[in-house]
């Protein structure tokens, strides 16, 4: 109990710093691809698909979500539960289309016989 006590201090100074920080949420990139599978790799997850909706903090991407599944990819080995939230929050429930490979060639429509 004692213990629990004198690391409640160190654990609010811990927590008040990772909000001192700026956090950028923004949509992922083709060049995060490397970045958000290795994330995925520390959350011992399959990178889920995209689009996804970043958290960078001091220039890292620490947490993800999938737009179009909701799920979230984080690093584990920081504190990433109000990084979660923000973007739980910030993707507010709206799920857009999967990405998709380019169109197929449009093919001409067969015109019916006219008599």
């Amino acid at each position: 109990m004692e213990e629990t006590r004198r690391n409640r201090p160190e654990q609010t100074r811990n927590r008040l710093a990772a909000w001192e920080r700026p956090i950028t949420l923004r949509l992922g990139l083709p060049a995060d691809l490397a970045a958000l599978e290795r994330l995925a790799q520390l959350d011992s997850r399959q990178l889920p698909p995209g689009p996804h909706l970043l958290a960078e903090r001091d220039g890292r991407i620490d947490a993800a979500i999938a737009l179009v599944t909701g799920e979230q990819i984080a690093d584990p080995f920081r504190h990433t539960a109000e990084l979660c939230a923000l973007l739980r929050c910030h993707a507010g429930g709206e799920r857009v289309a999967a990405e998709r490979d380019p169109a197929p060639p449009l093919r001409p429509k067969p015109r019916l016989a006219t008599a």
